[in-house]
């Protein structure tokens, strides 16, 4: 059924892979539409009571955007990508269900932000966060503002102004993930930890969702909305052009 994602069940619990590892399963049109139509199917299916996302092979959970597919985008275009990622994004932050990112390997950018969207972080030994969009020239408005809710707003803006990134360790001292476990465990942690959140009562576990969305509703549309006339900015100028294509030629 799907080509770009992996979907795996086990009764109630889902275990969705992001399946392009060729490119650290980097993030396209493509694999968003199928990890979108996923996630409603899960949103719709009261069977379906916990949600584990993850990325196929050891280097990546997720590299982020696929920047062979942007860099040529004009202001106008790129104010619709972020509608597409707020669209996405939604989709996440919709579920009545636990989310669990099993993070292995590199998840940056919009990589690293479908890791915040989760409700809980579990990292292998090998696990590396960060929001590199300001060495391309793009803000990294929608990773702020998560990174604000995670680990606050001056971790939050050392990597999105910096373009660094914390290793697994120190992703959990800051907060960002709950456990540290070897590669070899990881989706054995998750699945652990899905299968027992799946057991409790699931009304009590939907409102503590809703109310958690609630909590972050008004800050995540204000962000969108910004998101829009920032890309818009950035694309127009010229400035994420340049970025990017300096980062594919050094890449190639």
């Amino acid at each position: 059924m799907y080509r770009d994602i992996v979907w795996e069940q086990t009764e109630n619990v889902v275990v969705i892979t992001l399946n392009r590892p060729r490119v650290l399963n980097a993030l396209n049109r493509a694999l968003k539409g199928e990890l979108g139509d996923a996630l409603t199917r899960i949103k719709g299916d009261p069977e379906i009571r916990a949600v584990i996302l993850t990325g196929a092979g050891d280097q990546a959970f997720s590299a982020g955007q696929d920047l062979t597919e942007t860099k040529d985008m004009s202001g106008p275009e790129a104010e619709e990508w972020v509608r597409e990622y707020e669209l996405l994004y939604d989709r996440v932050r919709m579920l009545d269900v636990p989310v669990i990112a099993a993070v292995n390997g590199w998840a940056m950018g919009a990589g690293c932000q479908l890791a915040l969207l989760a409700d809980i972080r579990i990292s292998s030994e090998n696990a590396r966060y960060g929001m590199p969009e300001i060495r391309d020239g793009i803000p990294a408005v929608f990773g702020l503002e998560l990174l604000w809710n995670t680990i606050g707003m001056s971790r939050g803006l050392y990597l999105v102004l910096s373009g660094e990134s914390l290793d697994a360790r120190q992703a959990q001292e800051a907060g960002l993930t709950v456990k540290v476990v070897p590669r070899s465990r990881l989706l054995t942690e998750a699945t652990e930890l899905a299968r027992t959140m799946a057991a409790y009562a699931p009304i009590a576990m939907k409102q503590n969702k809703q109310y958690a969305r609630r909590r972050t509703e008004a800050d995540f549309r204000a962000c969108a909305r910004f998101c829009e006339s920032a890309h818009h900015a950035s694309f127009a100028a010229g400035d994420a052009k340049r970025g990017m294509e300096a980062f594919l030629a050094k890449r190639r």
